[in-house]
This record gives structure tokens, C-alpha cells and sequence, in this order.
């Protein structure tokens, strides 16, 4: 009996000295649900928020570094004037177009067309805020103010 159990044990001892090592070298079992990494934040674009009082002259290109020197009431006045001069230029156009009359026919819807897309369709205070939440984002920073007010424009009027 002493010989059953020696070659039991010795039995015992060979299976764990075979698979101890494949236990310990087996392949992981993967993740049945991955773990994702967050994605990295966006670089924060920069500070929009008008100064609260002008502070010397503002820089003559009209750029998103001549927007954050503006002060609130000068970002109204540019929109304004800008939403004033389209509306009087479409004016303008339409009472020539009813005037003349000599647009050829083929051109004519084209006419139409650019002037009910450039007559301005809200009060100046509803374009502000778009150009405001397009400069919020590093791509709107790399436009010009003209470039962004037409942006805004698009997006308002297009509603």
C-alpha cells in the first residue's frame, strides 16, 4: 500500500510540476469588455469674453485678435453696421431691379436668389451670439471678422 501511495504521490507531483508551468505561462484570457481611455480634452480655445472698458485703440486688421480687444458694445456696433449694409444693399438692388428691368431672364433667378439669401432676416442682437459661439472654437479663431459675421449669418438666417 505504501507503493500505491508513493507512485500516487509521485503522480500527484508530475501533473502539478507539468501544468504548474502552463498555468503560470498561459495565455491571458482578454477583456470581455475593453477598457477605453478617455480621449485627451481639446486644447481650450481662447478667452472670448469682451473687456469690460476699451483700452486704446483697437488693431486695424479686423481678425480674432481685433474681436478680443473689442468691448461688448463695439462687437454690437460691428454687427450692426454689418447687418445695415447688407440691408441696404439688397434694398438698393431690389429697387434698381424694379426700376431697370433689364436683367436678362437667364440671370434673373440668380438675382432673386442673392437677395433673398443676403437681406438679413433678424434684428442684429441674434447674429452676435453666433459669432460669439463660433470664435468660441479653435477653427472659428482662424477667421477673419468678415468671414465670421457671414458664417453667423448663414447659420441665423438659414433657420
Amino acid at each position: 500500500m505504501s507503493r500505491i501511495c508513493l507512485v500516487t504521490a509521485r503522480m500527484a507531483l508530475a501533473a502539478a510540476l507539468c501544468f504548474a508551468p502552463a498555468a503560470v505561462f498561459g495565455q491571458e484570457e482578454p477583456e470581455l469588455i475593453p477598457e477605453e481611455k478617455a480621449p485627451e480634452p481639446a486644447a481650450p480655445a481662447q478667452d472670448t469674453t469682451p473687456p469690460s472698458t476699451a483700452s486704446g485703440p483697437l488693431r486695424p486688421a479686423l481678425d480674432f485678435g481685433r474681436w478680443r480687444e473689442m468691448t461688448a458694445r463695439e462687437r454690437q456696433v460691428f454687427v450692426e453696421g454689418s447687418i445695415q449694409t447688407m440691408a441696404a444693399l439688397t434694398l438698393q438692388l431690389r429697387s434698381e431691379l424694379d426700376v431697370d428691368g433689364r436683367v436678362p431672364p437667364e440671370n434673373l433667378a440668380a438675382v432673386v436668389r442673392f437677395l433673398y439669401d443676403s437681406y438679413p432676416k433678424f434684428p442684429p442682437a441674434a447674429y452676435l451670439p453666433e459669432m460669439e459661439s463660433i470664435y468660441l472654437k479653435p477653427e472659428g479663431q482662424a477667421l477673419s471678422m468678415t468671414e465670421c459675421f457671414r458664417q453667423a449669418f448663414r447659420r441665423i438666417n438659414a433657420r
